[in-house]
């Protein structure tokens, strides 16, 4: 099963760089926080006319109450066609017309397991995937994946399935609202609550350990993860953010610094404000053209003065993850990975083996701290 993963992603990216040509990437203890990163970007960004003037329209259009019309028709880029179908059965088969393996056979002739399940909240209709290893052991920690833009939980599905194999973990993912066979208008609001659909059904129909749920947002899943751990009375065990957005504002017109809370969408940044203290691990490829690296930096810094506050304020009693001085505590729990020469979606392509041994010490981070 694992040749036949690497094949897939040969197929997709061609021969790939062996993974030491990467090494070496930026680690949270030697992010040099003094450096404005968004200084240093919007210096070379040159910020044309159109991009005024779309900043303007883009105001107007909110101010008349069409912001959700806008963020609709800009943030949102659902797969024309799934990349999966669902037969008479209940059973979940994977679709690739580019691929020359069969992974449905695969999986059958191996030992993992692959639930599909509609998740249902009122008229509401979440597609959901859950892939782990037979038999289904539901006290292991489990991955909540919010996936990126433009693909479902078809096309990531043998990204899932790597997951499984190297980490030992279940995995279990979903699709925003008009994406894949879920239902509804893709919408901020309705992504939102999606996840909080698919958590609660962990929590309450599978009886998961809250502990032992990892979440896990890669794109525009880090909005839908960021939202779901600022939650009052949401507990998680951990939380993964590849290359997240810092707030959309941000990411369109990064000319405009000013906070603009009436205006932005996605903002990330706000909401790792009102997280509790858990592990958190960012990564973000330095290369980034889809969201630049200076995101994961502000959300690092919002991070380290969120949890060194709290550290301060409540005399935090895990010792071995928040000790004496807060500095030190803080980012303890924090973990960062400024992963040199990779782009927006191909850090666990050209670092795959630094990318599973640093997950894997993430998770073991998380069930420490938890078991404290």
């Amino acid at each position: 099963m694992n040749s036949y993963i690497n094949n897939c992603r040969k197929e997709k990216y061609g021969n790939l760089p062996r993974t030491k040509e990467f090494e070496g990437g930026i680690e949270v203890d030697d992010v040099d926080l003094s450096t404005d990163y968004e200084d240093e970007y919007i210096k070379n960004y040159q910020a044309t006319k159109e991009n005024k003037i779309a900043f303007f329209i883009l105001g107007l259009l909110t101010f008349c109450g069409l912001r959700s019309f806008v963020v609709r028709k800009l943030a949102f880029s659902p797969p024309k066609i799934a990349g999966y179908m669902v037969d008479d059965n209940n059973k979940f088969v994977y679709l690739n017309q580019f691929s020359n393996f069969d992974v449905n056979e695969i999986v059958e002739q191996s030992d993992i397991g692959v639930d599909y399940k509609t998740v249902r909240s009122g008229s509401y209709e979440v597609a959901s995937l859950l892939i782990y290893r037979k038999p289904l052991d539901l006290t292991k920690q489990t991955i909540l994946f919010s996936h990126g833009n433009n693909t479902d939980i078809g096309y990531m599905f043998p990204s899932y399935l790597n997951m499984v194999f190297q980490s030992s973990v279940n995995v279990m993912s979903y699709d925003y609202s008009g994406y894949g066979l879920s239902n509804k208008d893709p919408s901020e609001k309705n992504i939102y609550k999606n996840i909080k659909m698919v958590y609660d059904y962990l929590v309450k129909e599978l009886k998961v350990n809250p502990a032992n749920i990892i979440l896990y947002g890669h794109s525009l899943g880090t909005c839908t993860s960021s939202y779901l751990i600022s939650l009052k009375g949401v507990k998680v065990g951990g939380c993964i953010l590849h290359s997240p957005l810092a707030s959309g504002i941000k990411l369109l017109f990064p000319f405009q610094k000013k906070s603009l809370p009436w205006l932005d969408v996605f903002k990330n940044s706000e909401m790792l404000k009102k997280v509790s203290l858990l592990p958190v691990y960012i990564m973000h490829g330095k290369m980034d053209k889809d969201i630049p690296y200076y995101h994961a930096v502000i959300l690092l810094n919002t991070l380290k003065k969120n949890f060194q506050k709290q550290c301060k304020k409540k005399g935090y009693s895990k010792e071995s993850f928040v000790v004496k001085d807060a500095n030190q505590g803080a980012m303890s729990l924090i973990k960062f990975w400024g992963v040199e020469n990779c782009d927006h979606n191909d850090i666990e392509v050209r670092c795959a083996s630094d990318f599973y041994r640093k997950l894997r010490e993430f998770l073991a981070l998380c069930k420490a701290y938890n078991n404290t």
